[in-house]
């Protein structure tokens, strides 16, 4: 897909951030790969607590494999749960000092904290790239799924919630205000 003429580079990813924040009535039908995996987790972790719940006490033969899939799907509705919220700019936050100050130091104090949490959330992909590669070898008990499954989601949340905070930091710096 080509930019439409005219496009100044940038402006495509400043469109794609402030898309929230400039129509916040409008129907939005397109979803992210956070919302998507973030879905599908919640679905799994529905769907094997039910069954874990009705051949428990409805059926009388408990199922074992449902702790371990639960435990996975929660690992990555977490981790890519907060990594939409990320992307949204909607985590919570504490202005009561960068709310008092005039705009320029407030913009340049939130860049400063948008790369601090940048590379705090690249460093803890790291680890978790790092333990992942360490449990390729062991697996669940019940199902033998690898561990490394499990963290993988670990790494995946932080790496794009680091994403999505050098993405949201580029608009900031191009834009010079503050966004989310």
């Amino acid at each position: 897909m080509t930019p439409p003429a005219g496009d100044v580079p940038g402006e495509a990813l400043q469109r794609i951030v402030l898309a929230d924040e400039a129509l916040p009535h409008a129907p939005r039908y397109r979803l992210s790969l956070e919302q998507v995996v973030m879905n599908v987790s919640f679905i799994v972790l529905v769907v094997s607590i039910f069954w874990g719940v009705l051949s428990r006490y409805v059926l009388e033969t408990p199922s074992t494999w449902v702790q371990e899939v639960s435990s996975i799907a929660f690992c990555w509705l977490t981790f890519l749960g907060a990594a939409e919220v990320q992307r949204r700019g909607k985590h919570v936050s504490v202005d009561l000092v960068t709310g008092l100050l005039p705009e320029r130091p407030r913009v340049f104090l939130a860049a400063a904290m948008s790369l601090f949490i940048a590379v705090f959330c690249f460093y803890v992909a790291w680890l978790g790239w790092r333990e992942t590669q360490a449990s390729r070898s062991a697996s669940t008990p019940m199902l033998g799924i690898p561990l490394s499954v499990l963290y993988i989601g670990l790494t995946c949340g932080f790496a794009l919630m680091g994403m999505r905070t050098v993405q949201r930091l580029v608009v900031r710096l191009r834009t010079g205000r503050a966004v989310g």
